[in-house]
């Protein structure tokens, strides 16, 4: 699928990874619909790319909320006229141990991390399929959604759920013969805000980078050709399968001969 041209929605866009996608979509020439809660930062880096010279536009949208997204999706199709790219990328960390965390810590992560790609797939994907024309679902999850976090137990439940989610909906999507592709991003280490509060400030794209870490344009840029390459299984850090492969020796391991 090529990019230029296409009309892109991103969720969680005013930061981290949402904004990395956001900039290396409008970068590869489509024209992007920012979406975030957080109307002030969303503003300011809806300003940013459109001084860089890209085509872009911006509405302030809780992804927990069903009637938000479809509002979301309406918009996107009356300013730009189409919808052919959706990243569901917004999210949030709450820490603690498992049985300590609050209820509400608990209802939280689980109503914008998966509720919120569940409402982004309902609003975006019935629209998508009745226009006919090609397109792609970006769903982030994280290496989290491969092995466990600890101290992060509902961040790790929900991208569990996310990448479950994905491949369902791909072979779904398949079923139906529908044009449209399916990547579920499992980042690694990256320099967002995420787990901080909504007040902290964006780290210095320019400051240094801990080990193994990568900023959140890279991930954007591979993002980018994830789509193109309609990658359903999206990675984006060396030694990441070791991870995942060392899981499964383990499930491998434990599995009953006969």
């Amino acid at each position: 699928m090529e990019i230029e041209g296409r009309v892109a929605v991103v969720t969680g866009a005013a930061s981290g990874i949402g904004f990395g996608m956001a900039g290396a979509l409008a970068a590869a020439g489509a024209q992007v619909m920012m979406a975030d809660v957080d109307e002030t930062r969303l503003h300011a880096k809806e300003e940013q790319l459109r001084d860089a010279g890209h085509t872009v536009a911006a509405r302030v949208v809780d992804v927990g909320d069903q009637a938000d997204v479809d509002a979301l999706a309406d918009a996107t199709i009356d300013h730009f006229g189409a919808v052919h790219v959706v990243c569901n990328n917004a999210g949030i960390m709450r820490r603690g141990l498992s049985w300590e965390l609050s209820l509400q810590d608990w209802e939280d992560t689980i109503r914008v991390n998966l509720l919120g790609v569940v409402h982004g797939i309902r609003a975006f994907v019935p629209r998508m399929i009745a226009a006919g024309e090609e397109g792609h679902i970006v769903n982030t999850a994280s290496l989290a959604a491969v092995m466990a976090v600890p101290d992060a137990s509902p961040y790790t439940a929900t991208k569990h759920g996310v990448l479950g989610l994905s491949e369902a909906l791909d072979a779904e999507l398949r079923s139906v013969g529908a044009p449209i592709g399916v990547s579920v991003l499992m980042p690694g280490l990256v320099r967002t805000r995420i787990g901080q509060p909504v007040t902290a400030p964006d780290p210095d794209p320019d400051g240094p980078l801990q080990p193994g870490q990568m900023n959140p344009s890279e991930v954007g840029t591979r993002v980018v050709q994830g789509i193109r390459d309609s990658t359903l299984h999206l990675f984006t850090h060396a030694g990441q399968m070791d991870l995942v492969s060392a899981r499964f020796d383990r499930f491998t391991a434990a599995t009953p001969a006969s």
